[in-house]
């Protein structure tokens, strides 16, 4: 392998993290085609930094930035290595080529891919996958751009050294100079990029101590702020292009349905402002003068339709619940003996917990521009992946992908719906009615939520074996739908699974931190039409509420304190007894309430990073003030606690509007909620004062943009227990007939 593939690749020194290898030789053949497209004038010392005669450094982060940071985060580490202020870096998002390759899945261990993605074949197959996902992004860049950053400052020194025929360790960087320790003089960034670019990179390049960090671990402000304040800042809505159109699409009103015939298309396309009506599998789209010209069209369609041959009149959660009773698909954890445990424990409790599906609800409602020129596209859209995006357009249009140019914009909320390409694709077929003129196809709202790829809806049964004043094993079952089997047969068919195999459906309920002499988890799968996917933090969202509510039962059935029983039962886990002693102490747990407030506590580990939440309500009847949230994060290694706590907070609204609202209906085999007056969300009148503490930890960094969403919800209803002694087992809240003031 090429050493300086593997250096522009990731291979790492100063320990953390290691990328193996074998598995980046698979894409050696093209870890050093980049194009630059976007990157501006100047000269590229590696595929993610650029730098102008200006001094301007131009950074190429492939991760797409939906609000969670990854603009600031990653620039931040780069900066941190090339010895540069914030201030003088300019973010791009780079093509989709070799070197901006996910590094993520090279890192999971075998475990990881047991009865999954079965082997590193598989995975590196189909790279370069773009992707943000997953709480991925720092975990998959934290060594890999501080070893860009680095490499290229070495290679500026180079250049600068020969300039004044001195050594190079007699030559150092700082804040966008080279300077000559022995006679004082300088060189900016600038002067020397274009020599610099044809240096031999390091083979090397020496990592800075954390104890001589400048900029990473410290808050910096975020670099897309400015724009996204003074109106600059491009969403894919925002796209305007010379002579464009645009277009809406209407759907089949029935999940998984299909519309069957167009009655009034020549009605239609005489309508003001509408060009034509473009009939694709999926569904119809009319295209029109503006977006408002071609929402009126779509409305007035007249459209037969066939639903579903089955199961769209039943019920999802009668149908889990029936699968649940029968035999599992799949055993995912079988630690100790379980039925011996429970047969000689001093009691036994169990509980059924369910969720019901949730949309992702995402503010910016989908879109996405294309242009189609003979056989060459462009394509404008927010999308977690490039990657996806060129197999949208290329299945869309039969257009190859190296003929497609991808121009990666903002998203008003990803949540892992971005993550899908429906939406790329249909709009591609669109706009290959219209060469030559750019198209852009916008969701309505209601057609958003209509069809959208849902949170799957989940039933899980739990026991508890209790004795000795303690859980001596818990036994816990689910059945659900496979969002990764499923996201994995819409987007990357050539690599199938099983869906008992989908590990997200089980994650956050196998592998309890808790110290037990038994644990067990298995999984029942059914085939339902609701198309289902990856949501804000996935298993995690509901697998946490199952088993964080299921251990205050434990506790209060064994007459403990919830936070003294996860204390005596984390003792082999020294950081997420941390993190519970830290949210004990800021909430002062121990501390009595005034009259009508009630707590609730709940801790859980996702992506890397270990979450603890306290909730604080007001109650009064069933009307509840959620008052405050304390949370606590370790998340290993910081890189910009701002964004940390930013996340922290983000990830609580979006779970707190799941708890207390969140729900997709079907009846007569159509979701019933429309938009978000019936699809309710959290409001400023009902938000809570958030209290977030980070920890400061040495280990390699966890994510931080979905952890914060699964304890919410356990904690929230653990707090309704306090304080009602209502045990609630299924969400949303509003279900019971509590209301939210």
């Amino acid at each position: 392998m090429k050493r300086r593939a593997f250096l522009i690749t990731g291979g790492v020194v100063g320990g953390g993290l290691m990328v193996g290898v074998g598995g980046l030789s698979y894409v050696n053949n093209k870890i050093e085609q980049f194009s630059g497209t976007g990157m501006g004038e100047g000269h590229s010392l590696n595929a993610f930094v650029r730098i102008s005669p200006d001094n301007i450094i131009t950074v190429a982060v492939s991760k797409t930035e939906m609000g969670q940071g990854v603009y600031t985060s990653i620039p931040m580490l780069i900066a941190e290595e090339l010895e540069v202020d914030l201030s003088q870096v300019k973010v791009v998002h780079p093509q989709c080529e070799g070197p901006y390759a996910n590094l993520f899945f090279a890192n999971m261990t075998p475990r990881d891919f047991e009865n999954g993605l079965t082997t590193m074949e598989k995975v590196f197959s189909f790279l370069p996958n773009v992707m943000t996902g997953g709480s991925s992004s720092i975990i998959d860049s934290y060594d890999h751009m501080r070893i860009v950053g680095a490499t290229a400052r070495e290679m500026l020194i180079a250049a600068a050294a020969k300039d004044w025929d001195a050594k190079t360790e007699d030559c150092y960087a700082d804040n966008g100079h080279i300077h000559n320790k022995l006679n004082g003089q300088w060189k900016y960034y600038g002067e020397l990029a274009e020599k610099a670019s044809k240096e031999k990179a390091p083979e090397l390049p020496q990592l800075k101590a954390r104890s001589e960090f400048k900029i990473v671990g410290k808050p910096s402000k975020r670099l897309d702020v400015p724009d996204k304040v003074d109106g600059t800042a491009q969403f894919g809505l925002d796209v305007r292009l010379p002579n464009m159109k645009y277009a809406a699409m209407r759907h089949p009103a029935f999940v998984a349905g299909k519309i069957v015939s167009v009655n009034n298309v020549a009605q239609v396309e005489s309508m003001p402002g509408v060009d034509k009506v473009v009939i694709i599998d999926e569904g119809v789209a009319v295209v029109a003068k503006t977006t408002w010209h071609a929402k009126n069209a779509i409305a007035a369609l007249d459209l037969e339709e066939k639903e579903h041959p089955e199961l769209t009149r039943k019920d999802a959660i009668s149908s889990l619940k029936k699968v649940l009773e029968g035999e599992p698909a799949k055993v995912w954890e079988d630690e100790g003996d379980i039925e011996t445990v429970l047969e000689n424990a001093e009691k036994v409790i169990t509980s059924d917990y369910e969720v019901p599906y949730l949309a992702h609800a995402c503010m910016e409602p989908l879109n996405c521009t294309v242009l189609v020129n003979g056989d060459k596209a462009e394509v404008w859209t927010g999308c977690q992946s490039s990657t996806f995006v060129l197999n949208g357009v290329s299945e869309g249009t039969g257009i190859s992908k190296e003929n497609i140019k991808t121009n990666i914009t903002y998203l008003g909320g990803g949540f892992g719906r971005r993550s899908e390409t429906d939406f790329v694709r249909k709009a591609a077929k669109v706009a290959s009615n219209f060469p030559g003129t750019p198209v852009q196809l916008v969701f309505t709202r209601e057609e958003d939520m209509k069809n959208d790829y849902y949170r799957p809806a989940v039933v899980s049964r739990l026991t508890a074996a209790l004795g000795n004043g303690n859980i001596l094993g818990m036994k816990k079952k689910v059945a659900g739908q496979g969002p990764l089997f499923q996201m994995m047969k819409r987007n990357i068919p050539f690599m199938p699974m099983n869906q008992e195999d989908d590990q997200m459906a089980t994650e956050g309920m196998r592998d309890l931190p808790y110290k037990m002499d038994a644990a067990y988890t298995d999984m029942s799968c059914i085939e339902l039409p609701v198309p289902v996917g990856t949501w804000r933090s996935v298993g995690h969202s509901q697998n946490a509420f199952f088993t964080e509510s299921f251990m205050d039962e434990c506790a209060r059935e064994l007459g403990k304190d919830p936070y003294e029983i996860r204390k005596e039962m984390l003792g082999n886990e020294p950081r997420h007894l941390d993190v519970l002693n830290k949210l004990a102490e800021m909430s002062n747990w121990k501390s009595e309430l005034p009259e009508g407030k009630y707590r609730g506590i709940a801790l859980h580990k996702s992506f890397g990073s270990i979450v603890g939440q306290v909730v604080e309500i007001s109650i009064q009847d069933k009307n509840i003030k959620v008052d405050k949230v304390f949370c606590v994060i370790d998340c290993g290694k910081i890189v910009n606690p701002a964004i940390i706590e930013s996340q922290m907070q983000s990830g609580i609204v979006y779970g707190l509007t799941a708890a207390l609202y969140g729900e997709i209906s079907v009846k007569d085999g159509k979701v019933v909620q429309n938009n978000f007056p019936d699809y309710q969300m959290v409001t400023m009148k009902t938000m809570p004062e958030i209290v977030v503490s980070i920890i400061d930890s040495d280990e390699y960094p966890g994510g931080v943009g979905e952890p914060g969403t699964p304890p919410i919800a356990p904690a929230l209803t653990n707090a309704v227990f306090a304080a009602t002694g209502d045990r609630v087992r299924s969400l949303p809240l509003a279900r019971h007939g509590y209301r939210f003031v």
